[in-house]
């Protein structure tokens, strides 16, 4: 049988992909190494406009409704956050994804595990995948095999993506520990140099990290010395740390190599400032699918990287120059951005949609003569965190 795509990868871009393509008629085969449900390091924070981007209802695997947030510097000065309406949920990525998946496979996709890529041939109507198990043959490959992409090794080259590591720990406390969040996430904009840590709750957990687009010489020492500043984290039943990387930029805005195409973190699809990728591999696998739809009608080339850099580039550019002004200068970005009524409503309005990146360094930009001489939030004491 040839399928008409193959997609290696069972993550949340890759398992979207195949349901919205199975979904409407496409014969569709998912391949990953691992055996699903699995482990997936990330923090499980997501937004409204993330969850927005999926047409199905996600109820079942979330594990805390977010209602806002508190903002801090190493837990001085701290400002609460409320829109008044949710802003986003978290979940554990081994429920997400799998979830994900089994809605691809309800539609028809069929997904072998334990299967690893080991290499591809393109031939004149078809492409040739060499895995671990057997070969497959399909008009398209989608690779979305994650950060360290062995298709995107094989076929674009190891130097396409960037990227900088994470860590973060999973700390088991009591559950009257987990209740002083209040349902609240924690982003500390002083959490490591250059960048920031977070606490988000889980049900049973808190999920803490942090995260520097200009990286760290030793990351488990900025999390442990971030982890001191908050008295919830001083005492818990267990704890677990875990590695992982975040892309920062696809440095030759090459996502496709005839119809072989990179989607989610294979891609380098992760916004810069908060260091997000659900939302990013989610919006590639739409795209991806408007790209294949088209593809097969029109058999346009450069279609899908053309809609890349129409729906994706622009964001992802201004999530990094953000990062690059506000981070080197993050204690004078808190107290004057942060906690500045009129800017903060625009970084904040980066994780719900309804700010773009462009709209937030436009607005901060042009508006700063105003903001830097206007009201802050006052700080909060209240909370034992």
């Amino acid at each position: 049988m040839i399928y008409d795509i193959l997609v290696v990868g069972a993550g949340p871009s890759g398992s979207y992909l195949a349901y919205l393509l199975s979904k409407n008629g496409f014969k569709v085969k998912i391949i990953d190494k691992e055996n699903f449900p699995r482990d997936k390091v990330c923090g499980g924070g997501i937004s409204n406009k993330t969850v927005e981007l999926l047409d199905f209802d996600i109820s079942s695997v979330i594990q805390k409704n977010i209602a806002g947030a508190f903002l801090s510097y190493q837990n001085k000065n701290m400002i609460v956050k409320d829109p008044g309406e949710s802003s986003g949920v978290t979940v554990l990525r081994r429920d997400f994804d799998n979830f994900i998946l089994e809605k691809a496979i309800n539609c028809g996709a069929e997904f072998q595990p334990n299967c690893s890529f080991v290499s591809v041939e393109e031939r004149d109507d078809y492409i040739n995948v060499e895995t671990s198990r057997d070969c497959i043959e399909a008009k398209y490959l989608i690779a979305a095999d994650g950060v360290f992409s062995r298709v995107r090794n094989k076929v674009f080259g190891k130097n396409l993506v960037t990227y900088a590591p994470s860590l973060e720990a999973l700390v088991y406390v009591d559950q009257g520990v987990i209740e002083r969040f209040e349902n609240r996430i924690l982003m500390d904009f002083g959490g490591m140099r250059r960048g920031y840590g977070w606490i988000f709750p889980k049900s049973d957990h808190l999920n803490v990290g942090v995260f520097s687009i200009f990286g760290s010489r030793n990351i488990k020492n900025d999390l442990e010395r971030f982890m001191k500043y908050y008295n919830s984290l001083k005492t818990y039943r267990n704890i677990e740390y875990k590695g992982f990387s975040i892309p920062l930029k696809n440095k030759y805005k090459v996502y496709e190599k005839g119809n072989i195409w990179l989607v989610g973190d294979a891609a380098g699809f992760a916004e810069s400032f908060y260091g997000e990728g659900i939302y990013f591999a989610l919006k590639s696998a739409s795209i991806a699918y408007e790209a294949l739809a088209g593809s097969f009608e029109m058999n346009e080339v450069n279609y899908y990287s053309n809609l890349v850099k129409e729906k994706m580039l622009e964001d992802l550019f201004y999530s990094e120059l953000n990062a690059r002004l506000f981070y080197p200068v993050q204690r004078f970005g808190y107290f004057n951005m942060v906690r500045n009524r009129h800017v903060n409503y625009y970084f904040a309005g980066l994780i719900s949609g309804a700010i773009s990146y462009k709209d937030c360094f436009d607005r901060t930009l042009l508006s700063f003569p105003y903001w830097i001489l206007s009201g802050k939030y006052k700080y909060v004491d209240t909370y034992n965190l």
